[in-house]
């Protein structure tokens, strides 16, 4: 495990699911570009998940903290069923 994955982890571990901005904030030694890297690559071996709750908006979760984040973070618009029936995903930046 890198270094910056073992302070992504931590992170979670303390704070529960939280976006993609949060982890930023909180691991400041740490480019946006390496952060992203390895969230990309800790949600394609499966120790991390991500959802996209707004357009630009990811919540990242440990795979341990998934049926705690579908029913706290519940999606506007849906009920709390419909929220945790949609799955978490692999990160894509979106194309402008």
């Amino acid at each position: 495990m890198t270094p910056i994955e073992k302070a992504i982890i931590e992170k979670l571990q303390i704070s529960g699911p939280c976006s993609l901005d949060e982890v930023l904030t909180h691991l400041p030694d740490f480019s946006w570009g390496e952060v992203f890297v390895a969230v990309d690559r800790m949600s394609r071996d499966g120790r991390l998940l991500l959802r996209q709750l707004g357009y630009s908006t990811y919540q990242i979760a440990l795979r341990s903290q998934f049926a705690e984040s579908s029913s706290t973070f519940g999606e506007k618009g849906l009920h709390r069923k419909e929220a945790e029936q949609r799955p978490f995903s692999t990160f894509v930046v979106p194309q402008d």
